[in-house]
């Protein structure tokens, strides 16, 4: 009877792992394990956002009530005064000098947390950093210091602690936060430290740190949307630079936690989960987001055989789309592409290529004012041949001469035939190239003998010739069906009944 039993779930592990593991769209959530993963990463930030603010907070209530900084504070602003009344001699100096090398190895021991300590006397004057920036000195209740977030706290006086947001510090040259303490000596109020927080410890815990997802990354923004972190597709910083879609902010704030799908600040479509988190007054929100087209194509190599199949169906039963008219174009000389053969050329010179009937037409398009023309025929790998293997020629021209790694999202591909004999090879090679679904077009119509291709200043034209030799009409590229949104449709669908 044990032994039924033990196989008996095994059984069910087995066909649970089946389920579990099959096309999406269990229940109706085709983007259920996207959405789990991006949860969970949001999780982890914020537990440790949360541990390092704690840290913060804890070493900043300590160093108010620390004597030493107490010390430090009071012989600091004693020492500022007699230098404003010209009464410091030599050993005095001499004194000040010491305690100020003391303070920074007691620093680099007990505070290192913080970038900087500013001491600021009860006249809002600096009298004490440890960095020595160009802030030591100043007044923050005068000049223009008073009207900087840090001024403006010194002006109210604080009788307790506060915490100033993000923002561009001029004297350090790079954003910073400030945990201001007011300090008491016997109830009397003495002044204030500033414990300067740096962008940077922030900035790391959202670093990527390998996702599954090459788009997925995390975001730390404040509540007018600014990012107070990296973005991992800019090369420059985006530190209270760049800012998310705003239409999308303010519902995420007053919903508190959750999902949602946007379109974000780069104008992508993505999955994102969220997470308001605060900090003593301050709201923050963290977002964990992966593009959707990259969530569509992994879903599609993940079971690659069942949606290929699913595709291939789905473009079968779709109508050629209305053509227009053969246009009239004027007489340019172009690069003419023969069987068997690819060119790179700018747009400027133009690429054309006829009689693609048993054959396929691809078309690649980098940025800039330039494309890779090929005329595949069935001998090449694409149809599972020896003969030739075009595509993989022009991806890796592309990949070693004209984009970069970024920059590899932004090519599109154009698949031109009467039939679908090749796309499946094509899609092969495309995707194991790290490009994805939606990148690819494709313009197919059975009702034609041959098509023909033709790229330049004035677009890109395919026109189709019909069984009789003459002319059938002409499709322009935005005629193409989009595989991305085409798998998108698919898996909203779910598995078949």
């Amino acid at each position: 009877m044990n032994k039924l039993f033990c196989l008996a779930g095994t059984l069910l592990f087995i066909l649970g792992s089946l389920f579990l593991s099959g096309p999406a769209n269990s229940m109706h959530e085709p983007f259920a394990w996207p959405y789990a993963d991006l949860q969970v990463l949001r999780t982890q930030r914020v537990t440790q956002l949360e541990n390092v603010l704690g840290r913060l907070e804890e070493k900043a209530r300590a160093a108010a009530t620390d004597k030493v900084i107490v010390s430090v504070l009071e012989l600091s602003a004693f020492h500022a005064q007699a230098q404003r009344q010209g009464a410091v001699d030599g050993d005095f100096e001499v004194k000040i000098s010491e305690m100020k090398e003391s303070f920074r190895r007691y620093y680099m021991e007990n505070y290192y947390l913080f970038y900087d300590i500013l001491f600021i006397d009860t006249t809002g004057a600096v009298v004490h950093s440890l960095r020595g920036e160009n802030d030591l000195k100043t007044t923050l209740t005068a000049g223009e210091a008073a009207s900087s977030p840090l001024g403006a706290c010194i002006r109210r006086h604080p009788k307790s602690e506060v915490f100033i947001d993000y923002h561009d510090y001029t004297p350090s040259s790079e954003p910073a936060a400030f945990l201001v303490e007011p300090i008491l000596k016997q109830d009397q109020l003495l002044g204030w430290i500033a414990l300067q927080c740096s962008v940077n410890k922030i900035n790391a815990l959202f670093a990527p740190t390998g996702e599954e997802y090459e788009t997925m990354e995390t975001l730390l923004v404040n509540e007018k949307g600014i990012m107070l972190t990296d973005s991992q597709f800019f090369g420059d910083s985006s530190v209270l630079r760049a800012h998310l879609n705003f239409s999308n902010v303010p519902s995420k704030f007053a919903q508190g936690q959750g999902r949602m799908e946007v379109t974000d600040y780069r104008g992508q479509e993505c999955l994102t989960t969220f997470q308001v988190v605060n900090f003593k007054g301050t709201r923050w929100l963290v977002v964990a987001k992966v593009d959707k087209d990259e969530v569509v194509t992994r879903e599609f190599a993940l079971h690659e055989r069942y949606y290929t199949q699913r595709l291939l169906q789905a473009m079968a039963k779709q109508s050629c789309p209305a053509m227009n008219p053969p246009a009239q174009r004027a007489k340019k000389t172009a690069v003419r592409v023969d069987m068997d053969e690819f060119y790179r050329a700018e747009r400027s010179q133009g690429l054309r290529t006829f009689g693609i009937s048993t054959c396929t037409g691809f078309l690649a398009v980098p940025p800039g004012e330039f494309a890779y023309l090929a005329h595949v025929s069935n001998k090449d790998q694409t149809y599972g041949g020896t003969e030739t293997n075009l595509l993989d020629q022009i991806l890796e021209n592309i990949e070693r001469f004209d984009v970069s790694r970024s920059g590899k999202r932004e090519l599109s591909f154009l698949i031109v035939a009467p039939h679908l004999d090749g796309l499946e090879g094509s899609l092969d090679q495309i995707l194991d190239r790290g490009y994805l679904l939606s990148q690819i077009n494709v313009l197919s119509c059975p009702q034609a003998r041959t098509g023909e291709i033709r790229y330049d200043c004035e677009g890109t034209v395919i026109t189709w010739t019909g069984p009789d030799l003459k002319p059938l009409g002409a499709h322009n590229i935005e005629d193409a069906v989009n595989l991305g949104k085409l798998m998108e449709t698919i898996i909203a669908q779910g598995p078949p009944e």
